[in-house]
């Protein structure tokens, strides 16, 4: 059962894969609802001065392969934000979140589905609010020189 009343056809919210079983999409949903609750202030993931010890013990190849454009660590858990180079049906919603426990560089990520319009409470960087299609060209010029 879902948490809220949305329309099947432009969701919300929606879990990932989109068809997860109803118990397994009711627990993706509500820890989404619960982090996008919380006032979080998110970082731009710095592709063009990426640390050489990585960010939470991963390498920039795997930020980039899993189009993970902002991080954050909020009471406990280590976030990430992915921005969806394809979104929109048949594609899921433009935003992705997944989460672990913070320090625990070998834990897996749990993936809280996905949505199309970011959380009133989420504070992100003034710079990175371009649309994705400017970012993504700024991205590609600045990975080619």
């Amino acid at each position: 059962m879902s948490l809220y009343n949305r329309d099947p056809y432009n969701p919300e919210w929606e879990p990932k894969p989109w068809n997860s079983p109803e118990d397994v999409a009711a627990e993706q949903e509500r820890g989404f609802h619960q982090r996008a609750t919380a006032a979080i202030v998110w970082k731009l993931v710095p592709f063009n001065d990426f640390p050489i010890e990585g960010i939470f013990g991963r390498p920039r190849e795997w930020f980039g392969s899993k189009d993970i454009v902002f991080f954050a660590s909020h009471a406990g858990e280590d976030l990430i934000l992915i921005q969806n180079t394809w979104s929109g049906w048949p594609d899921p919603p433009e935003w992705g979140l997944a989460s672990r426990p913070s320090g625990s560089s070998d834990a897996e990520w749990t993936h809280w589905g996905h949505f199309p319009r970011l959380p009133t409470r989420w504070s992100l960087p003034k710079k990175a609010r371009a649309p994705f299609w400017q970012k993504l060209i700024d991205r590609l010029r600045t990975s080619n020189s």
